[in-house]
């Protein structure tokens, strides 16, 4: 990624709050193993503090320093084990069978998704929410690179064993709405 898009996605950061989890990641933070956690495309923190929280290790992964050092602070304080990690994804390794979970949340590369795959422990858990392709007509984002396909995301998790999927309209509190695929897939535990 160029700097000045780095520095767009810091300015974007700067001086902001985590916020809260995605409503998908709450809702199934029960179902994650504990251990080590990577959460991909981190921004703030708002999905890596509720790992945290719920007794993970999480590697948190994002482009911005800005956001990183936000991170790193609101961990610091609350006391959580939280690695913020200032990388761009194109060229961040993911050791096989390293994580308990991945959280992949409005983030698409779909390249990444052959490494997610691999770097799951046996029994380990991909959680992964982004836009779907009807989203462009209503908000952002609206670059198709972005967007998924109807059954894309289920064809992402090649590999995995899928426990829930969802594609559709989905609200928010306070009114917002997104097309959106939600997916929850583990890879499978050795013999």
């Amino acid at each position: 990624m160029s700097e000045p898009r780095r520095a767009d996605w810091d300015e974007r950061h700067r001086g902001q709050p985590p916020g809260e989890a995605a409503p998908f990641l709450a809702a199934m933070l029960k179902r994650i193993p504990r251990g080590v956690a990577l959460d991909v495309a981190a921004g703030r923190g708002r999905n890596a503090l509720a790992l945290a929280r719920a007794g993970m290790r999480v590697v948190a992964v994002d482009l911005s320093a800005e956001a990183m050092r936000s991170l790193a602070a609101t961990a610091r304080t609350a006391r959580l084990a939280i690695w913020p990690v200032v990388a761009n994804l194109d060229n961040f390794h993911l050791k096989d069978e390293s994580f308990d979970a991945i959280v992949n949340i409005n983030f698409l590369d779909r390249a990444l998704f052959p490494k997610f795959v691999r770097a799951l422990r046996p029994g380990g858990i991909l959680i992964a929410e982004t836009f779907l392709v009807e989203q462009a007509a209503i908000n952002h984002p609206r670059d198709p690179r972005f967007l998924l396909g109807h059954g894309e995301l289920r064809a992402l998790a090649d590999g995995l064993e899928i426990e829930e999927y969802r594609e559709g309209l989905t609200a928010y509190p306070g009114g917002e709405r997104a097309f959106r695929a939600s997916m929850v897939a583990r890879r499978r535990k050795s013999n």
